[in-house]
């Protein structure tokens, strides 16, 4: 047996692709924006410009390429500003609810909220507060009792 086709790695790993460079990242996050509500170019491009400055400062996580810790970034940037915004902690459920009102579009002028001083935007966040759903129910931690697991099999049917 010939051990060199069975141990060659070309055809088995990935091909490496070149990391997207730093316009096209800055695109493809304009693109992002504006698919969440951001119409303003310059807003998109500012928000833009906030997610890859934060990208560089997440932690390193294997097998993500440069485009999801960007993404990732631009979705805690949206976490920070609706926490801070609607004075909630950065790990309530209510947080959650919030991104998820938004994202529905209940507040189409969250872009305008976001870049607005103190103060002005308290119409888009009252529409925004006001949309945020009450988990249900409540979380009740149990145990879960044990389960028997039956496979399920064609040939067993047809032997009886």
């Amino acid at each position: 047996m010939d051990r060199s086709k069975v141990s060659a790695a070309l055809p088995y790993l990935p091909h490496s692709t070149a990391a997207p460079s730093l316009a096209q990242l800055h695109g493809r996050l304009q693109a992002y924006w504006q698919a969440l509500g951001v119409s303003d170019p310059d807003q998109a491009e500012a928000l833009s410009e906030q997610a890859l400055r934060r990208a560089v400062e997440l932690p390193e996580m294997p097998g993500w390429d440069p485009l999801a810790r960007a993404i990732t970034a631009a979705g805690e940037l949206l976490d920070d500003w609706l926490a801070r915004a609607l004075e909630l902690p950065r790990s309530a459920p209510e947080l959650a609810a919030a991104r998820a009102a938004l994202l529905s579009g209940v507040a189409p002028d969250w872009p305008a909220a976001l870049f607005a001083p103190p103060g002005v935007a308290e119409t888009a966040l009252e529409t925004l507060r006001s949309a945020i759903a009450e988990p249900a129910p409540a979380p009740c931690p149990g145990v879960m009792p044990a389960q028997r697991i039956e496979l399920f099999s064609l040939l067993g049917r047809l032997r009886r």
